[in-house]
């Protein structure tokens, strides 16, 4: 299971929060996966047999490892196999979980199960299962022809989140009546494509992305933080442009902009709500 999809997966069946999944996912950078959970990761216990296990050690003084060989829970090979897994970041993100009693051994156990069941049935990519969660979320998309456009676009952007500035990108459901005024940040790229992106933020996101693309603690909101911010979804925007050009499409970025009021672009604009455990980004997207 790979930590960021599962992650979503998670919220997605409505099992954790947000904020939980937030949590567990910035946890998982010092924890190290126990046995018990590689051990049901890889189907060679259950979590009552883990549970059996974890009880003989308050009885019996040996490892976890030890225990299961000599009870027979585990073959030697099975175990030397488990070890060498200790270290996924996946995995060391489900021991999050369970550590931080977000999720029981057995619902972590089901929903690993369920998970993987439904991966083998569709067999899809980590990128194909990211681009369907996205057009769930995405506002009024059932009939829109720019549907794959938008979710390559978003897809793109998440994993920007990922590689720029260090966070872990959720897919939410946006909160209901939003009138706090906030930044926009835009950019409109011309060409065979016109696509026009505003991201939505609070002065608290604006700061922490600020500071954490440009690399320095930026307190204050002023010409640093607004160039960086601005910078952050140029450089996304730039690495769409490059996926564009390799389908045969042209494309320009004009310049773009950082305001502090906002007016929808288009009653045709698609939008999702991003959560990135610092605050919420609207991204804003339309199509002309």
């Amino acid at each position: 299971m790979v930590s960021q999809v599962f992650a979503q997966y998670l919220l997605n069946k409505g099992l954790l929060t947000p904020a939980q999944v937030q949590e567990a996912l910035e946890s998982r950078r010092t924890a190290q996966a126990k046995l018990g959970i590689v051990a049901i990761n890889q189907g060679y216990l259950t979590a009552e047999q883990v549970a059996e296990i974890h009880q003989l050690q308050y009885r019996i003084d040996k490892r976890f490892g030890e225990i299961a060989l000599s009870e027979h829970y585990l073959s030697q090979e099975q175990l030397t196999a488990l070890l060498t897994e200790q270290g996924n970041d996946a995995l060391n993100f489900g021991q999050a979980l369970v550590d931080k009693g977000f999720l029981s051994l057995e619902t972590l156990e089901n929903v690993i199960a369920e998970y993987k069941q439904a991966a083998e049935l569709e067999q899809p990519s980590d990128l194909m299962l990211i681009k369907e969660w996205i057009f769930q979320y995405l506002s009024h998309l059932e009939s829109d022809e720019d549907a794959v456009l938008y979710c390559d676009y978003i897809a793109l952007f998440l994993r920007a989140i990922v590689r720029f500035l260090d966070a872990n990108p959720l897919l939410v459901t946006a909160a209901a009546g939003e009138t706090e005024e906030r930044w926009a940040v835009s950019q409109s790229m011309t060409g065979d494509i016109t696509l026009h992106s505003c991201l939505l933020v609070d002065d608290k996101v604006l700061l922490e992305i600020a500071s954490r693309y440009s690399g320095e603690q930026i307190r204050e909101i002023d010409e640093l933080a607004l160039d960086s911010i601005g910078e952050f979804l140029n450089v996304a925007n730039g690495l769409f442009c490059i996926n564009l050009s390799n389908l045969g499409l042209d494309s320009d970025l004009q310049p773009q902009m950082v305001t502090r009021d906002f007016a929808r672009l288009h009653r045709n604009a698609r939008s999702v709500t991003v959560d990135i455990g610092f605050g919420r980004i609207e991204l804003v997207l339309v199509r002309e």
